[in-house]
């Protein structure tokens, strides 16, 4: 006989897990996953701490059951299963059958009948079953040792179990009257209806004195309480039909088979890419078995074991020769970046065997040490091999060295092959890449560098500007760090390989690797702000909120938290009464798209939607960038995530700069406070036009829609006067708004419904729009099918310089997420073109600048434009040079175009 069998009642687990946890866990592509995250999360501590022998899964049936027949209002007044957690149903029965676990489901039942079933033939298999669920009418099944219930608490992960002893203590009866129990007090949950008046305390007494339902109605004249013999006896029929519809069914046939193998034969590898799909990467280490899990064995050095000589840190002497130990590593220097707060403090250099570099702004500054790592780092014919390149490269830049040569950064190339992914560590990449867990690198003894009786070795390091450490300790500080170096050569050879294997080393040798450097002087140079200017708008926005506060307070009656949505949903819908349009977990939707909706039903919407936004526009900029300079160049310096989407467009953080708002008055009043540094005194902004839409004419390869962009016609007029047939001249703003909608909304797999959402029209009206531009542009049509189909066959889609995105939507049994899967199949092969155009002319201006020796810089890099500042002298020679580096750096069907502004500062 087996040990144990685990069932769980599935549904019930999924909503426990998606009210528990916060609607705010998703991937990176938008897909809500907190649900199967807390699902997925228990089913792990299930296996850790009960190591079973079995696991079945019961699901509820989708439609009514036999319970619904039986009484019309069971169940009724518990709410219809939320879309977002429905959606997720499909996805925790794709991790349940990723570990070969049976998922049981059957029309007309419920999991607790299944449940019930698959226990009544547990008994003679298992010592132990566990049925694991929330619902207290799963109680009845537990018996004295066999058959327990393991139960949730205050949350998915604070549980307990009941045996008899503890359904007693619970329930106050045994676990084989708690469906009397319930027939007498009720179930709310279940709309199970009792016996009204009769609560629990009564019918835990009465059970207790006459025992079952039937005994109870046997002796009902026993009964002291004249007013409870009148209730029940009004009430028999209806304490009989609650007792048998608290009654689980188990007779339900179940197949063998489960028992023998659910829960067997697992292939773990399939496991971790269903995590990795789902962006679970802290679950995949709790896996059983994790050690042996293979990925990459086919394509990359796959190593069991290794053991190095101890690599220990040594000081820069007179007669060290960087450039020699570089050759000798086969034209390569190895650089680890010791960060701290996105910063580097400082890098170890590393050339192979059992001895590394330690270089810190102290010996950056040491004449001959600066001189023996100025020699290898701006050789352009010695490679730079890492991790966190970009930060090495702005802590050098800032003692005059700069980085040359062929740079491969192991975590751009990592993100490049997992392009869902928005950051990894050398921990992960060795881990993924050579299944190799860095701490569990053996190093044989401590031979060999260790020069005691070396006076150089006392030498003080500073990197925590407090106490001073020998190289020894230092050597045990970075023990990680030094642990990692003795795997970088085999790191930087898979991923070459597969980079060169998956089609991607072209997008990398042409685009990437250059842009690492190129974003680090964009971020070492900064940009500068108008701090008197915006201690100016901070009172202004002061008086303007506070304005707006007491206008909002007078159109509501009453004073009340504008920035909690629950209050205001409450003003807006309970107390106005305006329209609620969408419902979320807490009450009726209060964000801005819902507002955006009902802004003409009442004056305050606008004035909430104004306030919201000076109030985010404070908080985020006008506040936060005075306090953010840094005091030794007076710039603020953000950080460009160059592989920050799954589209490979670039983003930035602390602080993000790209989201300020380019239409609204608001966001160009932040705007304003950008302005040139010292030795400038003018801005330039370059931002492409409609570079999607131009892309997709070269792409489509439609001749109705290259004809028109290069006869440098207005592309939204031209397609209004196509699609609602009328003479070009005599587009109004009107019909160009729609057939902007349009254009865009293609690009971005726009669908009827949000066609029809965007321009307030109905779906048929949106509907025939899309007929008739697909009716002008045919060859536009055909190639977006073709792209949902060339992804759905490939898994995933392709930029114009080979960058790829996985799609897992696109192979769910979900309509929703296959939906979302086709936008995304449609808008990666456009925006991400469109994002590696960008990248390459950032570069391409950069070295134009750079070789011509003209004193300008660029600041910022924003999706499609590029800021820089300048002389106003260069002023023409500049506008010449960014013209030509970004409308000719590829070759396209359709002319690129750039519009150029300048100005004073950023607002232009």
């Amino acid at each position: 006989m087996k040990q144990r069998i685990i069932i769980i009642d599935s549904n019930n687990i999924a909503y426990r897990a998606f009210y528990a946890l916060p609607d705010t866990i998703t991937t990176s592509s938008g897909m809500m996953t907190n649900a199967v995250l807390g699902f997925t999360n228990m089913l792990l501590k299930l296996i850790e701490d009960f190591k079973p022998d079995s696991v079945v899964c019961a699901f509820d049936s989708r439609g009514p059951t036999f319970r619904h027949e039986m009484f019309k209002e069971y169940k009724m007044h518990r709410k219809k299963m939320p879309d977002e957690l429905a959606d997720q149903l499909p996805l925790i029965k794709e991790v349940v059958e990723a570990f070969n676990i049976r998922c049981l489901e059957k029309e007309g039942m419920e999991a607790d009948d299944l449940i019930a079933s698959v226990v009544r033939d547990a008994g003679s298999r298992y010592r132990e079953t566990i049925i694991v669920t929330g619902d207290k009418d799963m109680l009845q099944m537990v018996s004295d040792n066999d058959i327990k219930v393991l139960s949730s608490k205050k949350s998915i992960n604070d549980t307990i179990i009941y045996d008899e002893e503890g359904v007693k203590e619970k329930m106050g009866v045994e676990p084989k009257m708690v469906r009397d129990l319930l027939a007498l007090m009720g179930d709310n949950s279940d709309n199970i209806p009792g016996v009204p008046g009769i609560g629990p305390k009564t019918a835990v007494k009465l059970i207790g004195e006459f025992g079952s339902l039937d005994d109870i109605y046997n002796s009902i004249e026993k009964i002291k309480s004249e007013k409870l013999q009148g209730m029940l006896a009004d009430n028999k029929g209806l304490a009989m039909t609650s007792k048998e519809l608290a009654t689980l069914k188990d007779d339900i046939d179940i197949d063998p088979e489960i028992f023998e193998k659910s829960y067997k034969d697992i292939d773990y590898s399939s496991v971790k890419k269903i995590f990795e799909s789902f962006e679970f990467n802290n679950l995949i280490k709790r896996l059983p078995g994790y050690k042996n899990i293979i990925d990459f064995k086919k394509d990359s050095v796959y190593i069991d074991k290794i053991e190095t000589s101890k690599i220990m840190l040594e000081s820069l002497g007179p007669d060290t020769d960087l450039i020699d130990a570089a050759i000798n590593n086969n034209k390569t220097a190895y650089i680890a970046a010791l960060i701290e707060n996105n910063n580097a403090t400082g890098f170890i250099l590393y050339f192979g065997g059992n001895k590394a570099f330690l270089i810190d702004n102290r010996m950056l500054k040491g004449e001959n040490e600066k001189k023996a790592i100025m020699e290898v780092i701006e050789d352009k014919n010695i490679k730079k091999s890492g991790i966190y390149l970009k930060q090495a490269i702005k802590l050098l830049k800032r003692n005059n060295i700069i980085m040359e040569g062929r740079l491969n950064d192991f975590e751009i190339m990592y993100l490049a092959l997992n392009p869902l992914k928005a950051n990894a560590g050398i921990g992960e990449i060795s881990a993924n890449l050579l299944n190799i867990e860095i701490d569990s690198i053996e190093f044989k003894g401590n031979e060999s560098t260790k020069k005691d009786k070396n006076k150089d070795l006392q030498m003080a390091l500073d990197f925590d500007g407090g106490e001073d450490d020998t190289f020894e300790e230092a050597s045990d500080k970075y023990s990680d760090i030094l642990r990692s170096l003795s795997v970088y050569k085999e790191i930087d050879s898979s991923l070459a390989a597969l980079m060169e294997k998956k089609g991607l080393s072209k997008l990398y040798d042409e685009i990437e690797s250059p842009l690492i450097k190129v974003l680090g002087e964009i971020e070492y140079t900064g940009v500068c702000i108008d701090t008197g200017y915006l201690k100016k708008l901070v009172k202004e926005y002061d008086i303007e909120i506070n304005r707006l506060t007491e206008e909002i307070y007078e159109l509501c009656g009453e004073k009340f938290n504008i920035n909690s949505s629950q209050q205001l949903g409450e003003i807006l819908y309970g107390k106005l009464k305006l329209p609620a349009r969408k419902k979320t977990k807490t009450g009726f939707s209060t964000d801005a798209g819902t507002l955006k909706a009902i802004e003409d039903t009442s004056p305050v919407i606008k004035k909430i939607l104004n306030y919201r936004e000076k109030n985010k526009l404070k908080n985020t900029y006008i506040d936060v960038l005075p306090e953010i300079i840094d005091p030794v160049d007076g710039r603020i310096h953000t950080n460009y995530h160059q592989m920050g989407t799954s589209t490979g467009r670039i983003s930035s953080s602390d602080p993000n700069l790209q989201n300020i708002p380019v239409r609204t008055e608001y966001g160009k009043q932040i705007r304003r406070a950008f302005i040139p540094g010292q030795g400038f005194d003018l801005l330039m902004a370059s931002d492409y036009s409609q570079i999607e839409l131009r892309i997709l004419a070269h792409l489509s390869e439609d001749q109705n829609l290259i004809g028109s962009f290069n006869r440098d016609e207005d592309i939204h007029s031209r397609t209004a006067s196509e699609v609602f047939n009328v003479k070009y001249e005599e587009v109004d703003s009107d019909l160009r708004r729609k057939a902007k909608a349009i254009n865009f909304g293609l690009v971005y797999g726009m669908t009827e419904y949000g066609l029809a959402s965007r321009l307030s029209i109905s779906g048929e009206e949106a509907r025939d729009y899309i007929e008739k531009y697909f009716g002008k542009y045919p060859q536009v049509d055909s190639y977006l099918k073709g792209l949902i189909e060339t992804a759905s066959r490939k898994g995933y889609s392709t930029t114009m310089f080979g960058r790829k995105r996985y799609i897992k939507e696109l192979g769910s049994s979900n309509g929703r997420l296959r939906s979302l899967g086709e936008r995304f199949a449609v808008n990666t092969p456009i925006q991400g073109s469109a994002a590696d155009i960008m990248k390459l002319s950032t570069i391409i201006l950069h070295e134009r600048l750079k070789s011509e020796n003209i004193d300008c810089n660029i600041i910022l890099q924003v999706h499609d434009e590029l800021v820089l500042e300048l002389r106003s002298s260069d002023c023409e020679n500049i506008k010449k040079i960014v013209r030509q580096s970004m409308e000719d750096c590829v070759d396209l069907k359709v002319k690129l175009k750039v519009d150029i502004d300048t100005g004073k500062n950023w607002y232009m």
